[in-house]
């Protein structure tokens, strides 16, 4: 009853420190005493018979978490981009975003412009790449499939620099993207 007493007062004290040790008699009649240092807790109950045997026993707070091994926390690497990675991405996105807006409403109001066209053929495939980048990243992640991700991020980024470049291509030497989508709608 004394030991269960000690443990309820010192239980703050002991979800805060270190591995405790318990030393509990195996009598019933024990006296109980604390001792306290700088880095540990040490909880001694003796006995007032001699001839008791003690049993030692380690127990740890319920809060600490173990530490995880090594073979573990290298799995677990933190991202390759950097912690701030998300914060420009999501700033980008919605840069995009915002950018695409006076350039879609620009070419109803004014009709096409090669420097409107130009534009467009570059924030809109970027924007797209953004979307499907956030995809890659949600779907395919990099810790579960390293080699599928990796595969997933170059065909992305190989296929928007091809869209670029085949916007670029059909803005300079055909009609333009704005031209052609008024045409796509007036036939």
């Amino acid at each position: 009853m004394a030991s269960r007493m000690l443990l309820r007062h010192c239980r703050p004290r002991l979800l805060q420190s270190q591995p405790l040790l318990l030393t509990r008699p195996s009598s019933t009649a024990a006296t109980a005493s604390t001792t306290a240092t700088s880095s540990t807790s040490t909880t001694t109950a003796t006995s007032s018979t001699s001839t008791a045997t003690a049993v030692t026993t380690t127990v740890t707070p319920a809060d600490k978490k173990e530490e995880p091994s090594k073979a573990v926390s290298n799995d677990t690497k933190s991202n390759e981009q950097g912690y701030a990675h998300g914060a420009y991405l999501w700033s980008m996105e919605r840069a995009s975003s915002l950018a695409l807006v006076p350039l879609i409403s620009s070419q109803f109001v004014y009709g096409a412009h090669p420097i409107t066209d130009g534009l467009l053929g570059v924030v809109l495939p970027y924007h797209i790449y953004l979307g499907f980048e956030s995809c890659i990243v949600d779907y395919i992640p990099k810790r579960e499939y390293p080699r599928m991700h990796k595969v997933a991020n170059w065909s992305l980024a190989s296929t928007t620099a091809l869209v670029m470049w085949g916007a670029y291509e059909f803005n300079t030497n055909e009609i333009g993207m704005t031209e052609f989508i008024q045409r796509l709608f007036t036939s």
